[in-house]
């Protein structure tokens, strides 16, 4: 008896995001987990990055089993701080009551 294997391959045209670090993270972040399949998120990620975070990401794909792993630490590496100490100090008084 001969059994007969069929695959079906699909092409779709995407538009992904890139990431070269100086835009948003978390904007780019969202905008790539809605056109990219969440089992494909690492190997996408090889193709989105630009510039400095290609680097990054060469250096620190293979210590992350869990894409929400990767996900927080890209926001950490990448993401603005939310508040600096400079915008606390106002002039007035002896900058080491507020580090």
């Amino acid at each position: 008896m001969m059994t007969q294997l069929l695959r079906c391959v699909l092409t779709e045209v995407r538009d992904l995001p890139t990431y070269d670090g100086l835009n948003e993270v978390d904007t780019f972040l969202d905008a790539f987990e809605r056109e990219v399949p969440e089992k494909k998120h690492f190997q996408a990620l090889d193709w989105v990055m630009c510039a400095m975070p290609t680097g990054w990401w060469g250096m620190h794909k293979g210590s992350f089993d869990d894409y929400h792993k990767c996900r927080r630490m890209m926001q950490v590496r990448f993401g603005k701080p939310k508040m600096w100490l400079i915008d606390k100090y106002d002039g007035q008084i002896d900058p080491h009551t507020w580090m």
